[in-house]
């Protein structure tokens, strides 16, 4: 007996999807197996951070963070469908209670729809700035790759420290690292010609 040819057809098409299906399920097993490791988290250390801007998730406002404008700031980079995230931001939210983020511009920001937020209790009950990146480029800036990821910058804009967090410990670890002192002005009184040494 002869298999028409519509089905012989038909059968590699489907053998081909096949495949197809079990490319694209290995990419994303990939994807998921094959997160980054903490070093290859986020900006180097030291090196300027950059801008960028995000949409307030509120009311999809467009704001920037601008890195060296004299303020240091926080930004965790989280989303709602993560448990760790859940973790850091619920101790953000203590170190806000707290006090402890005086001072500090703290930024979250995720890549999920603004919707998300009523998935996870800790994100609904949040304080602090939500936002979504607007262009997928600045995630990139900052090689968030992976969530959460914070990181800390101080009041020139250079990246004082940046990594995985997610407890309480781990977030004054970054609050002091932003926070570090800026140089002292030494002031000298130069004696004036009539003035004795």
């Amino acid at each position: 007996m002869r298999i028409p040819v519509y089905l012989a057809v038909a059968q590699w098409v489907l053998l081909l999807a096949l495949g197809l299906l079990v490319v694209v399920m290995y990419r994303q097993l990939g994807r998921v197996l094959g997160r980054a490791t903490p070093a290859d988290l986020g900006p180097a250390v030291g090196t300027a951070a950059a801008g960028f801007a995000y949409a307030r998730a509120g009311d999809k406002s467009v704001h920037h963070l601008t890195p060296g404008n004299g303020q240091a700031a926080l930004v965790a980079f989280v989303d709602p469908t993560c448990p760790s995230c859940e973790q850091l931001v619920t101790a953000l939210g203590t170190a806000d209670q707290a006090g402890e983020l005086a001072g500090l511009r703290v930024l979250l920001l995720m890549s999920d729809p603004p919707r998300y937020l009523q998935i996870s209790q800790a994100f609904r009950t949040c304080r602090l700035e939500i936002g979504q990146a607007v262009a997928r480029s600045d995630l990139d800036a900052y090689n968030a790759s992976a969530t959460p990821l914070l990181v800390a910058i101080d009041h020139a804009g250079v990246v004082r420290a940046a990594g995985p967090a997610a407890q309480l410990a781990d977030v004054r670890a970054y609050i002091q690292a932003s926070l570090v002192p800026r140089p002292d002005v030494t002031l000298s009184v130069v004696p004036g010609p009539d003035r004795k040494r």
